[in-house]
């Protein structure tokens, strides 16, 4: 093998376990769902807080966003990086909308018992 071929084959090793170490930071699917919903949860109660400016909903919501990352042991970089993973599986990505609906519905159903 020349020295192409070598070239070729360190850029192949690079490339898998580079691919392998992005992998290892993905939020897994169940985890996903439950800080997407706390998030659009955080976003709606901001919502109804009827700030008089948007600085000071944006300001109230990045602290919540804060706050739910830091629950989860997680930043905003992999929440984000984790999103651009499964968005590129639309049924994955699907699955963890429906698991973030769910988990809204049984909170807005705890609050409000029929």
């Amino acid at each position: 093998m020349g020295k192409f071929g070598i070239k070729i084959v360190l850029i192949s090793m690079i490339w898998m376990l580079s691919c392998n170490s992005s992998n290892e930071k993905v939020i897994d699917k169940t985890k996903m769902s439950i800080v997407f919903a706390e998030l659009k949860l955080a976003e709606s109660q901001v919502s109804r807080l009827n700030f008089m400016g948007a600085d000071s909903a944006k300001v109230a919501f990045k602290y919540l966003e804060k706050e739910i990352y830091k629950k989860h042991k997680i930043d905003s970089l992999q929440y984000l990086n984790s999103f651009d993973f499964y968005a590129k599986d639309k049924k994955e990505l699907l699955k963890i909308y429906e698991g973030a609906e769910a988990i809204i519905e049984k909170k807005k159903n705890k609050k409000n018992p029929v």
